[in-house]
């Protein structure tokens, strides 16, 4: 049968330890290092995924942004423009200087072919309300922050009306 110590040495059982601590010494080293190698490699594939993830929600969002745009567009139809006039985007004044509006309010409003203080002056409360429903904006919030009488100051100080 197998034995322990076939050469009858007299430290055989030491050597057997110590070959056992040394063996179980570099497994955890080795093991250690190839983890460690193993946690980089993911950490660089989560940062790429992250990286990805975060371009298609800025990519979700702007399809978003466009969609809600063709929607607004598709009603623009509904404006009296007659009554509150034409404009083009190159007599486009800066809307965003009405407190209230922000970029894609802006964008909302040029969608609804609505791109000067004039225009907005010229509404009329049918036709707020009716901008607040196709631009799907909070009812009473442009009565609140007086959208009409800022874009009749500000044609005023621009035109000198």
């Amino acid at each position: 049968m197998f034995e322990m110590n076939p050469h009858q040495l007299p430290n055989a059982v030491m050597q057997h330890w110590i070959m056992l601590l040394v063996s179980g010494a570099l497994g955890f080293i080795i093991g250690y290092i190839g983890r460690k190698a193993t946690i980089r490699q993911l950490e660089i594939q989560i940062s790429a995924t992250a990286g990805q993830v975060e371009d298609c929600v800025k990519f979700s969002q702007s399809q978003q942004e466009d969609v809600v745009l063709q929607r607004i567009s598709s009603r623009a139809n509904e404006i009296n423009f007659t009554r509150i006039g034409q404009a083009t985007l190159l007599q486009a004044d800066d809307l965003k200087e009405i407190n209230g509006i922000g970029p894609f309010f802006e964008k909302k409003l040029h969608s609804l072919r609505i791109y000067t203080f004039r225009q907005l002056a010229n509404c009329t409360a049918e036709d707020v309300e009716k901008i607040s429903d196709i631009i799907e904006f909070f009812p009473d919030r442009i009565e609140r922050e007086d959208w009409i009488g800022q874009a009749r100051k500000l044609h005023r100080r621009k035109y000198g009306v």
